[in-house]
């Protein structure tokens, strides 16, 4: 059944325009290039132009570096500074002392382009337009009730499930990999992953101790699981529309919501701290970071909890409770 799902995604005029979107975010990702260690280039405000730095590449990356560890310990050896980012802040420099730059080049622009804006939202559009029409199409076309009264119900409902699941893995599966293929062309191989992540990170005050290597992975970890819970919802929505405007329209909703819920405050504060840090939107465009970045602590049950790993549970939460969601959906119309 899930090759039958698959065909009927083919056959949708929707597969035409994801493919446009698809080839649109592998031409875009081309084009995302951060400022890379080794270079420094800014806007001057006292000559009112832009300098570049014309200075050996690794004259300018170690200069680069040591105002980075110099920063991390300043924050080790300021009085005021929060408990939780001093004891992060040695354990970054007793594992990498940053005493002499390494390339880095790959991991730095493979990071930045892992979550880029535009990439994110292009996924986004893909599979919140092909899962949102996963049931709709059915009720709008009069197939629903031919499905339910089959022998083949039971998979043919389970089956959309399993494509809510599959595709935005696959998706960014695809982008993932594409991505890391067309820096490794640009950069080069990539080095060093064992060093510490606040080596590309260019807030590195705020970064965990984490290797780039976890840290990579742990981008990938949590973009997968924003699209998962974004694309599982959109199906859940699909059981209850009966026309795909409403049906997109409500999972376009779902992914608002958490930004929308920021303006009240009249909501806990702790509430609204979380969704101001852990909102999709926010996330998604970049204003506010969650992988690798310290973002303080709260209290839950007289225990101190990472706010940046609450909100990637979280994520996590609604992966799970969407899934459990669509199966009561799919139990509740197989009972019909």
């Amino acid at each position: 059944m899930i090759k039958w799902e698959v065909k009927k995604i083919l056959k949708d005029k929707s597969s035409i325009i994801s493919f446009i979107l698809i080839v649109l975010l592998f031409l875009q990702i081309s084009f995302v290039k951060p400022m890379l260690e080794t270079k420094n280039e800014y806007w001057d405000e006292a000559k009112n132009k832009y300098v570049i730095d014309n200075r050996d590449k690794n004259t300018i990356a170690n200069e680069k570096l040591n105002i980075k560890k110099d920063t991390i310990q300043s924050v080790i050896d300021s009085p005021n500074s929060d408990k939780s980012l001093i004891s992060i802040s040695k354990e970054k420099i007793s594992l990498d002392n940053g005493n002499k730059y390494e390339n880095v080049d790959f991991y730095k622009v493979f990071t930045e382009r892992l979550d880029f804006s535009l990439s994110i939202v292009i996924m986004i559009i893909i599979i919140v337009m092909l899962v949102s029409n996963l049931y709709t199409d059915e009720v709008v076309s009069n197939v629903s009730p031919i499905i339910l009264s089959s022998k083949e119900k039971n998979k043919a409902l389970y089956s959309k499930l399993m494509i809510a699941i599959l595709l935005p893995i696959l998706v960014y599966g695809i982008y993932a990999g594409g991505t890391c293929l067309i820096t490794y062309l640009q950069y080069g191989k990539p080095l060093n992953g064992n060093l510490q992540a606040y080596r590309i990170i260019d807030i590195a005050v705020l970064s965990k101790a984490m290797t780039i290597n976890q840290y990579a992975l742990s981008k990938i970890i949590t973009n997968i699981l924003m699209l998962l819970g974004i694309s599982i919802v959109s199906l859940l929505i699909s059981f209850f529309s009966d026309n795909s405007v409403k049906s997109i329209s409500l999972s376009v909703g779902f992914i608002v919501i958490g930004k929308i819920l920021t303006l009240f405050k009249f909501l806990p504060k702790t509430l609204i701290l979380l969704l101001s840090i852990g909102n999709y939107i926010d996330v998604i465009i970049g204003m506010s970071k969650l992988t690798g970045i310290y973002n303080g602590t709260i209290e839950i049950l007289s225990k101190s909890v990472d706010i940046s790993n609450l909100c990637i549970s979280v994520y996590g939460l609604i992966v799970v409770f969407s899934i459990l969601g669509c199966i009561y959906s799919i139990k509740k119309a197989l009972n019909k």
